[in-house]
């Protein structure tokens, strides 16, 4: 755990961001993780959690709602998983963000959008289709809410003109909600409906086949015009 160890002083300990995670040496010789954004909190005002429940509790938001991607910006307030050692931090690590420590460590290289459509089936077939200006956006849409950053573009020669972010988490390829996405964006809407200009709060953020989906809501924002009927 060099990468943490040798951290700069956080107040009184040391810790790195992690994604939306505040990853920290404890008082005690061991290790703890909360959200970044309680990094000033006291422990005593924190709920403690059991990491053995991890993946659990940050599946969904602090409204409940179910999170449809790791990466996200939704992970949840207000908690600690406190008293680690090496093993177990890892283990709470992978269970906010899957295979996050493996591809930072591996260092492996990015596999653009077209390869990774050129060997979808079915139902996701067609998003070897998406326009390239259709590729800006809908990675705009998504990865514009997500913790990684973006390494991979729409083919092995180009660069997207789309923010990459920023941290340490690296996403070497498009994810399968970016592919559920870009399917969305390739399904006719009906004609003779205004599309929504607000996301609904009542729409779960994974349900990409409402029009009032935040993440539709956000592509056709970028997009700046109404969406064209294929």
């Amino acid at each position: 755990m060099s990468w943490l160890d040798a951290a700069p002083a956080d107040g009184d300990r040391r810790a790195r961001e992690w994604g939306d995670l505040l990853v920290a040496v404890d008082g005690e010789g061991g290790y703890e993780l909360r959200h970044r954004a309680d990094r000033g909190s006291r422990r005593t005002t924190l709920d403690d959690r059991d990491p053995a429940t991890a993946r659990g509790f940050v599946r969904r938001d602090d409204d409940g709602r179910y999170r449809p991607f790791a990466g996200e910006r939704s992970l949840p307030t207000g908690w600690v998983v406190a008293g680690l050692d090496d093993r177990a931090l890892l283990r709470a690590v992978a269970a906010v963000y899957p295979a996050a420590v493996e591809e930072w460590a591996d260092d492996a290289s990015s596999v653009p959008y077209r390869e990774v459509a050129a060997r979808q089936t079915g139902i996701y077939e067609r998003i070897s289709t998406l326009s390239r200006e259709e590729l800006i956006d809908v990675t705009g849409a998504v990865c514009g809410n997500c913790a990684k950053r973006r390494e991979w573009d729409e083919t092995g020669d180009d660069t997207l003109p789309v923010d990459r972010g920023e941290g340490t988490l690296p996403c070497r390829e498009p994810c399968s909600f970016l592919v559920a996405a870009a399917r969305e964006v390739l399904v006719d809407e009906p004609p003779d409906e205004q599309p929504p200009e607000q996301p609904a709060a009542d729409v779960p953020p994974g349900d990409l086949t409402d029009p009032a989906n935040r993440y539709r809501v956000r592509y056709r924002r970028a997009r700046g015009t109404p969406p064209t009927h294929r």
